[in-house]
């Protein structure tokens, strides 16, 4: 009897090796049209974070390092990634003025009456994305060999925030929210040279260690 629980326990494990083994295998071998079109044509509730105005949610190995306000500093395989909540972009509806371009990647999005763009530069090793969708932006750089999975969290992340309307007429009558404060064009593709990635690197703690040195302290905190 004990012979045949043990016989029945280790099957079950790698039914479920395989399941997971097959679920990583065929992301990778997705294009990324199919994993855009995957994730944000379908309507989701989930929630991890909430903040003032807005909340969202972050996939498993997604962690939030820092936040302030529209600005969080996340990390994702050992490597960063900044995420914009456009609060006066989505309070006023502004429209998407994104234009496709000859980028490696390049696609203006629109699922569920919501909108946005995905572009993708190729540099050297490495790719610099900038993903905008429902009044949101992620922006990081990730390795060829970790595209697909980047940015399936990022698609999961982005399609997941929700925006508390009645805490925004608040924000905009108490003046906390004035376009003459706005810093960043979310609608704009910066074309490998960040601006944004400046301008949220100062809400990253105060932090003045160098790029490697967040990646390693925050590797050491994951394993």
């Amino acid at each position: 009897m004990e012979h045949r629980f043990i016989k029945h326990t280790f099957l079950l494990a790698i039914v479920i090796l395989l399941l997971c083994g097959c679920s990583i295998v065929n992301i990778n071998k997705q294009s990324i049209d199919e994993i855009v079109d995957d994730i944000l044509s379908t309507n989701t509730n989930l929630k991890t974070i909430s903040l003032e105005g807005y909340s969202y949610y972050l996939p498993q190995g997604v962690n939030l390092k820092s936040n302030k306000f529209m600005n969080s500093v996340l990390y994702y395989n050992h490597r960063k990634m900044y995420l914009y909540v456009d609060l006066l972009s989505y309070y006023y509806k502004v429209d998407n003025s994104y234009k496709e371009n000859g980028s490696y990647y390049s696609r203006k999005l629109d699922f569920n009456n919501k909108t946005g763009y995905l572009e993708i530069n190729e540099l050297d090793n490495e790719y610099y994305i900038e993903f905008m969708y429902n009044y949101s932006k992620i922006e990081a750089y990730t390795k060829k060999e970790d595209l697909n999975k980047t940015l399936t969290v990022m698609a999961y992340i982005l399609n997941s925030v929700k925006f508390q309307n009645n805490v925004l007429d608040s924000l905009v009558g108490e003046g906390a929210l004035n376009y003459k404060e706005e810093q960043y064009n979310i609608y704009k593709s910066n074309n490998n040279d960040s601006d944004f990635l400046d301008i949220a690197e100062q809400y990253d703690d105060g932090r003045k260690n160098s790029k490697d040195e967040d990646i390693l302290d925050i590797g050491k905190n994951l394993e």
